[in-house]
């Protein structure tokens, strides 16, 4: 998963970084940021395949994290407690995103 990070990285700088200062400057309405959050996931799906494949397999556990930050932003809620709120969220998804990432690991061995 660290080198899919890091291809995003390097191939979507620029929208990453775009993404991250908006989200910076608008903690209080992060939905302002939706445009350049969507330019990311569309570069990322093209930079790296696995994101793809994560996106469309783990999109139950990505919504269910996305809406507990969510949740804890409207809140008020610290980092901390943040953490404790939805790190069993955050579990689900690592584990749906290593799932994926060993699929897709089998399947290009199966073509070899």
């Amino acid at each position: 998963m660290e080198d899919s990070m890091e291809r995003v990285a390097k191939q979507c700088g620029k929208e990453l970084d775009t993404f991250q200062r908006c989200i910076l400057a608008n903690q209080t309405s992060p939905s302002t940021c939706d445009p350049y959050k969507v330019a990311l996931s569309q570069c990322a799906a093209q930079a790296v395949p696995l994101m793809s494949k994560i996106k469309a397999q783990c999109k139950p556990a990505i919504l269910a994290f996305d809406g507990c930050i969510n949740d804890a932003n409207r809140k008020g809620l610290s980092d901390e407690e943040t953490n404790e709120a939805c790190g069993g969220r955050l579990r689900e998804l690592w584990t749906c995103t290593e799932r994926a990432q060993a699929e897709l690991r089998d399947d290009g061995a199966k073509k070899q």
